[in-house]
């Protein structure tokens, strides 16, 4: 091959990316990557592949688990790499595969042992750390940051004081009006005093002709029992146990305020809302969604002294006279006084699905998900292992705005609910955009499953997850289309251009009068009406399991007789009866973050005084 630097455009999970490849004779000297690659989930694969490459002098690579496609882009950005320099990219691809060295066993004793590096993981791990323990966090994963890393960084928290700066949209009102509609005796009994409360607040606020966006801790609880309460395929009904609601709303906003003094810097511009959070209560980071948590997290769990361990998959849990001590992976084990349980759900593990759901019709073997394909429900299996019991694993949620061809959410054009705009293939609307997401899932499916989100310039400029170069690259591969006229836009997606005009010229008009008599969609916020026009594609994929392990409020483990199984706690996806048969969007992230304090609090107070770490109870 002719020596010299070779420069490619790759193909990876956020897009294009620059790779530059140092060729000298016969030998790949080097292998960079530029920025623009998906900060956080491609951190592996940006540092083993070009490892790989250069040490084994093979394309025949395994690609990174959870970052699959920068790890295909990087080994065929460096075949192009080795064409330009008049080298057989096919023949490094035959050659013997690049095998790591074994890495040794080990034992390791600490205080606190963290299974699962996501938010609720390395919440957990830092709180431990503030707790003056030594702890240990193991991920199975060859990355850091879990569904977290994924997630678009909503975090709802009741938050008046900040809220209460922004006006209402229109339509909001109705949303409280509709609370007040409903009926004492339609309410569990557990819930009932704070339902009499909270409707109090509304008509306070509604009484006053105040034109703020409201909000109360009550509220959010309500909205958390009445968006969960579900009915399964058998009749079984199930709503969020109070005590795990109770705790999750009163202590939301605290887990903001910890966030942020552990570095997490929240956009306070802006309240925002993901698809099926219901109401605006969500705080985001600056930084860029999911990744602004774990960015700081891992930085100050790193600098105060934390153990992390990544390609280390916990198989079994060490028990001594029914406590929990302590945990084995193939090549690690680990002393400790307290196990916490973070490894997120099921939601890539389509048989798990199939086994335990009641919810939906039909589970198929193709299922996309919008998860790491790594959250396989291992955490669960672990606590069943300790006599766990198990909570609501027949209700699963699918997020129905996600990418038909890969089953993520956050490609295309991700705006505010108050401005989707949903149509089938035909162009018709089909549903109120502003529901749960089991309702917009059942609606898509219903509808053949694929739909697109309509939007024009206006609404464009308010998507939270994209930029222009992102757009046009999306553009290019088929995962947005844009065009200057809604007929235009009809043609490139295949629908009738009648149906969709009459759809948005429909649409305007509920705008207008705030009112929709068809789907009774509540809140609005712009037309459709300044070109260029543009549609996302949309298919319903799994994303939220939200049965697992029986927790109470101190996120203990519990078993079947409702005791405490001593030494093991648990937060996250892991834990079920928080959100029981559908949650609300923007839940998940206020519960991995205050359960996972929680449980790290919890196994502090508990421990015996003589930790490893020498610090004082």
């Amino acid at each position: 091959m002719k020596a010299g630097k070779y420069t490619v455009d790759a193909q990876g999970h956020n897009g294009k990316f620059m790779l530059t490849v140092t060729v000298d004779g016969d030998r790949i000297e080097d292998v960079k990557v530029a920025e623009g690659e998906t900060a956080g989930i491609s951190d592996a694969a940006l540092k083993r592949i070009p490892e790989a490459i250069v040490k084994g002098q093979t394309l025949n690579v395994d690609v990174v688990s959870g970052a699959s496609l920068t790890s295909r882009g990087i080994l065929d950005g460096v075949g192009q790499a080795i064409e330009m320099a008049g080298g057989d990219a096919e023949e490094f691809k035959q050659r013997p595969k690049y095998q790591e060295a074994e890495s040794e066993s080990g034992e390791v004793t600490v205080d606190v042992a963290v299974v699962g590096a996501g938010g609720a993981g390395f919440t957990a791990a830092v709180r431990s750390l503030q707790n003056g323990l030594k702890v240990a966090l193991l991920e199975k994963a060859p990355t850091v940051g879990g569904n977290t890393m994924r997630s678009g960084g909503f975090l709802n928290a009741a938050d008046p004081e900040w809220q209460n700066k922004f006006p209402a949209l229109p339509g909001e009102n109705v949303t409280l009006e509709q609370m007040m509609e409903v009926k004492k005796d339609e309410i569990a009994p557990e819930y009932r005093e704070d339902f009499k409360e909270m409707q109090k607040q509304i008509k306070d606020y509604l009484d006053s002709g105040k034109d703020y966006l409201f909000d109360s801790v009550l509220f959010h609880r309500l909205q958390t029992y009445l968006g969960g309460k579900r009915v399964d395929l058998k009749g079984n009904e199930i709503y969020s146990d109070y005590s795990l609601a109770k705790t999750l709303t009163d202590h939301a906003l605290e887990s903001v305020k910890w966030l942020a003094s552990v570095g997490v810097d929240f956009n306070m511009s802006a309240v925002t809302m993901p698809v099926g959070a219901l109401w605006r209560r969500a705080h985001k980071p600056v930084e860029s969604d999911g990744f602004g948590y774990i960015k700081a997290l891992k930085k100050y769990y790193d600098e105060h002294g934390g153990q992390t361990f990544t390609d280390a998959k916990v198989t079994d849990l060490l028990l001594e006279d029914g406590r929990v001590v302590g945990m084995k992976t193939e090549k690690l084990t680990v002393h400790a006084k307290a196990v916490i349980l973070t490894a997120g759900g099921y939601s890539a593990n389509t048989k798990m699905l199939q086994k335990y759901n009641t919810y939906w019709d039909d589970i198929p073997d193709n299922m996309k998900t919008t998860n790491a394909p790594y959250i396989t429900g291992d955490g669960i299996n672990l606590g069943l292992q300790a006599g766990a019991t198990l909570v609501g694993m027949g209700f699963t949620q699918m997020m129905p705005v996600a990418d038909p061809k890969t089953g993520e959410y956050n490609t295309g054009l991700q705006v505010p609910p108050a401005d989707f705009v949903m149509v089938n293939q035909k162009g018709d609307r089909f549903v109120n955009e502003y529901a749960g997401r089991d309702t917009l899932a059942k609606a898509a499916i219903a509808n053949g499953g694929l739909f697109y989100l309509i939007a024009d310039e206006t609404i464009k400029n308010s998507a939270y997850n994209t930029d222009e170069n992102k757009i046009k690259q999306e553009i290019a591969s088929g995962q947005l289309y844009k065009a200057d006229t809604l007929e235009e836009l009809a043609e490139q997606i295949k629908v009738d251009p009648d149906h969709l005009l009459a759809s948005i010229k429909k649409y305007n008009q509920y705008v207008d009068q705030g009112d929709d008599p068809e789907f009774h969609k509540s809140v609005f916020d712009h037309r459709v009406e300044n070109g260029p026009f543009y549609a996302t594609p949309r298919q319903p994929a799994m994303h939220h399991t939200m049965g697992g392990l029986k927790i109470d409020a101190a996120a203990h483990i519990l078993n079947e007789a409702g005791e405490k199984i001593a030494g093991l706690y648990c937060a996250g996806e892991n834990a079920g009866g928080v959100h029981a048969g559908n949650r609300l969007g923007g839940n998940a992230l206020a519960d991995v973050f205050t359960f996972g304090r929680i449980a790290a609090d919890s196994a502090k107070s508990e421990l015996a005084v003589d930790t490893v770490s020498g610090a004082s109870h």
